[in-house]
């Protein structure tokens, strides 16, 4: 029998513990996605968990950073799409890498005489990408919190959109909730998905069956889309 849990562990970001009865020993993988994941012997505490994960953390993050360089090369055959965007990468007889944002396009403009597979040119990108979804959760999110809050009776207090590296969302024990702008770029599904496991939290502040069971009342299939999420990664696209 194995149960998972996902916990934080500064350097490295997500980690999930995988108990397993057949464990004699931690061991410690990290996934396609960037995340850190370690199986564990059943009786084992948490917190020699946590060592273990620190005691490998250089290891982790060398892993995490080869998994970067796969990172998407942006260029004019992308499909990249936010929530409410779609990004185009176009050749342009112009002396400077420009963009324009406006009509669902975000429209990146490349002189014609560079390539742009070029670090910096990904980087602006990047940077763009990160803006317009900046932009957009900042308008989209709590409203979204707020509809889905009444329509099943939670109560939070404040809401934050933030860029971290290292999860969705969260929920503070006095029940603030803070939502990823990098959501933008999920399925809405999983947008909901995110939203619905951080109200949750206002009323069960662990992983415990109750918790997921009051999620799974309110989110249905909310196992399969915790696993659907785990092919995401905050820092990866």
């Amino acid at each position: 029998m194995k149960a998972e849990k996902m916990i934080v562990v500064e350097p490295v970001g997500q980690v999930a513990l995988v108990r397993n009865e057949r464990s004699r020993y931690f061991r410690l993988r990290v996934k396609p996605n960037g995340l850190a994941h370690v199986s564990m012997p059943a009786l084992a505490s948490e917190s020699k968990a946590i060592d273990f994960v620190k005691s490998k953390s250089a290891w982790i993050q060398q892993q995490q950073q080869k998994i970067k360089t796969g990172l998407t090369v942006f260029g004019q055959d992308s499909a990249f799409r936010t929530k409410f965007h779609q990004l185009k990468v176009v050749k342009v007889d112009r002396a400077n890498v420009s963009n324009f944002i406006g009509n669902g396009i975000i429209q990146i403009n490349i002189p014609s005489q560079y390539d742009h597979q070029h670090p910096s040119i990904q980087q602006f990108i990047r940077r763009t990408l990160v803006e317009v979804m900046r932009q957009e959760a900042k308008v989209y999110l709590p409203v979204r919190l707020q509809e889905l809050a009444d329509k099943h009776r939670f109560d939070f207090e404040k809401v934050f959109v933030k860029h971290v590296k290292s999860r969705w969302g969260s929920c503070s024990s006095t029940n603030n909730i803070n939502l990823n702008l990098h959501l933008m770029r999920l399925p809405e599904p999983l947008i909901d998905y995110v939203i619905l496991h951080e109200l949750a939290h206002t009323k069960e502040k662990n992983h415990s069956k109750t918790f997921w069971d009051l999620l799974d009342v309110v989110c249905p299939g909310s196992k399969k889309l915790d696993r659907e999420l785990k092919n995401y990664h905050v820092d990866i696209f």
